[in-house]
């Protein structure tokens, strides 16, 4: 069976530090921390380069931008995409760490598959928790998730050709409802 993933969140990095982040070599300590670490990207400038290229079906989403100290991501990825690219989206957080980067990166299971992840950078340090079955309704919550969910909903109806209705979520391919996301 198919699922669908979401990643989101946001990494703040002093600017005064950004240039020396994105081009110091990754320590390859960090690689442990994750699951199957087979990136060859030596420095955070090459795995945001990488992540810049990833190529992604026409429904899904792959959002991830810098601005002066901020790195924003907002990603919809069927399950091949999603494997492709989150371990590279986690180290790139991780490595932000010694350069008194802050932020989360939430890693969360959309449809078909229920699991959620969060990865916490703050004061020289991470964390990396897998959240249980009682946490992933909170992550719904968060103000990341619902505008991510906005935006997939958009860009569903954009693809067929159907205005936003509030309420209104169908996947365009499998023409399956789709949790909408309320904020209210």
């Amino acid at each position: 069976m198919a699922w669908d993933a979401v990643i989101f969140g946001t990494l703040l990095i002093p600017e005064r530090h950004v240039e020396e982040w994105l081009t110091e070599p990754l320590a390859r300590e960090l690689f442990a921390l994750l699951d199957e670490s087979d990136i060859q990207h030596e420095t955070p400038e090459a795995l945001f380069s990488f992540l810049q290229g990833v190529a992604v079906a026409p429904h899904e989403l792959f959002d991830v931008t810098l601005q002066g100290g901020k790195v924003h991501v907002q990603c919809y990825l069927a399950e091949d995409a999603y494997f492709e690219t989150n371990q590279a989206l986690a180290l790139l957080f991780l490595s932000a760490a010694a350069f008194h980067g802050v932020g989360e990166l939430f890693f969360y299971g959309y449809r078909g598959i229920q699991f959620g992840e969060r990865l916490t950078v703050k004061a020289g340090r991470f964390n990396h928790v897998k959240l249980n079955y009682t946490q992933l309704p909170a992550v719904e919550k968060k103000k990341g998730f619902i505008a991510l969910g906005e935006r997939i909903h958009d860009r569903f109806n954009m693809l067929v050709g159907r205005t936003r209705k509030p309420g209104n979520g169908i996947h365009p391919f499998t023409g399956r409802q789709l949790r909408v996301v309320n904020p209210r």
